[in-house]
């Protein structure tokens, strides 16, 4: 669906490609980054070529990789379930390399793609799930112009437990987008 490069100050985003697959199941593994996430299942590289290959020609998606301008992956984010009817998306980002965690990546690849969701695939809302522990999600979110609009109890069953899990929405008319662009 994306065959265009979004470019912002610090990092750039592209469409994702096989290559990529390995770094992406690594992130998705890693237990650093597993704490944020909302998902039980541990990712295994043929099975996620597989998965890769089948979304290829799925209008409903958007997948991304982060890079910085030199090229360096740095994460991953996407859209998933893009509604044309309701012009809704759902936005998910995972910023595999620790070492960008705290240095605004997060922020300006949600503003990025959701600036560019807005404006060129015509959605009117996005939503995200995140976990209410996940504080540096949640205030990022925020910043962009999210709000939390409600706490789904015990929603989804994570490493055997029972979790909550915040449901955040983003209206165009709500969208904070302070990244210069």
């Amino acid at each position: 669906m994306l065959g265009t490069i979004i470019t912002g100050d610090h990092i750039v985003l592209r469409p994702l490609n096989k290559t990529d697959i390995e770094s992406r199941v690594r992130w998705f593994n890693d237990p650093d980054v597993r704490k944020t996430l909302i998902i039980s299942e541990r990712f295994e590289l043929d099975k996620t070529i597989r998965w890769f290959e089948q979304i290829q020609q799925d209008d409903s998606r958007v997948e991304l990789m982060i890079e910085t301008p030199q090229k360096s992956p740095v994460g991953v984010i996407g859209l998933a379930g893009i509604d044309s009817t309701h012009q809704t998306a759902e936005i998910y980002i995972v910023i595999g390399q620790k070492e960008f965690w705290g240095k605004g990546v997060m922020l300006e690849a949600e503003r990025l793609l959701i600036d560019w969701a807005f404006n060129s695939l015509g959605l009117e809302k996005i939503w995200a799930e995140a976990r209410p522990e996940n504080i540096a999600s949640v205030i990022t979110m925020k910043k962009i112009g999210f709000q939390i609009e409600g706490t789904l109890r015990c929603d989804k069953i994570v490493d055997g437990r029972r979790i909550n899990v915040l449901r955040l929405g983003l209206l165009k008319n709500e969208f904070k987008n302070t990244a210069g662009r």
